[in-house]
């Protein structure tokens, strides 16, 4: 899939470079141009779902735009399921307890892959997240200086990962953990009022990775339906191997982490529904 902007139409907002995941996308307003670098794309659509011009492209083609009417109960609901994004933006206000109840009950009444009730969950709320995000930064920070030298990124290319290998990326990796740090930003958690974590039992049923997922899912969904953003993260849940920080969060000796994910309210608004790879029947 190749995307492009259609400058002639483009107002040069620049909300979609805002909300690219991949910040590949750049805007010259002296020139009028608007370009989306499409080698570190990684297809997400969100450029084309929020650009209020429609101005988006993918292969030549606009992105579907929403409807304007709702239809039917099977037309919702393919509607919640097609419009859910990964929000990286969000406000300062804090989810009621009744949202948060009902999304905490979408995560117990999901069906299991183990026929256990084994999930259960850990809420972070601000300023908590906050201080969370600092200490898996420094975590990350540590391990980043050790495949920051020229053998670190060689075992990194050995190891799969050729394309985090890079010296400046990994440099400039390593400053926005500071900036973490020091509270300046936050590119683990996106600044989100509310962390949460799902944990299963080190021992007995199978499949606790597989329960979280299929929990996580329906309380994401729980929540988009009431207007709450999400956005898992699996960079906090690599981090959190570190003993003395899952104790701090609360994560049990017997427990594992299967999930970790945002929740918050987004001042961003998605107009199109996304574009993918066709599976085939």
């Amino acid at each position: 899939m190749l995307f492009t902007i259609k400058n002639e139409i483009c107002t040069f907002c620049g909300l979609c470079a805002d909300d690219c995941p991949s910040k590949v996308i750049k805007i010259d307003r002296s020139s009028k141009t608007a370009v989306i670098k499409n080698e570190g794309c990684i297809k997400c659509s969100h450029c084309g779902m929020i650009c209020p011009a429609g101005a988006v492209r993918v292969d030549g083609k606009e992105l579907t735009p929403y409807p304007k009417n709702s239809g039917g109960a099977a037309e919702l609901f393919d509607h919640l399921i097609l419009s859910k994004r990964s929000i990286r933006k969000y406000n300062n206000k804090l989810p009621g307890s009744t949202d948060l109840e009902a999304i905490l009950l979408a995560g117990q009444l999901t069906a299991t892959a183990s026929n256990s009730r084994q999930v259960d969950s850990i809420i972070i709320q601000s300023p908590e997240v906050q201080k969370t995000a600092a200490s898996i930064a420094r975590i990350i920070q540590n391990v980043l200086r050790l495949v920051r030298n020229p053998i670190g990124r060689n075992i990194l290319k050995l190891a799969g990962y050729k394309r985090y290998a890079d010296k400046a990326l990994l440099g400039n990796f390593h400053n926005r953990m500071s900036n973490v740090i020091d509270g300046k930003s936050d590119v683990l958690f996106f600044n989100a009022p509310v962390v949460v974590i799902l944990t299963y039992s080190k021992k007995g049923k199978m499949f606790g990775r597989t329960d979280c997922a299929l929990a996580g899912q329906n309380m994401m969904l729980t929540a988009h339906n009431r207007g709450i953003g999400s956005c898992m993260i699996g960079f906090a849940e690599a981090a959190l191997w570190n003993n003395r920080l899952r104790k701090k969060v609360g994560v049990a000796p017997d427990r594992r982490i299967g999930l970790i994910f945002t929740l918050g309210y987004t001042d961003r608004k998605h107009l199109r529904y996304p574009t993918r790879s066709k599976w085939e029947i």
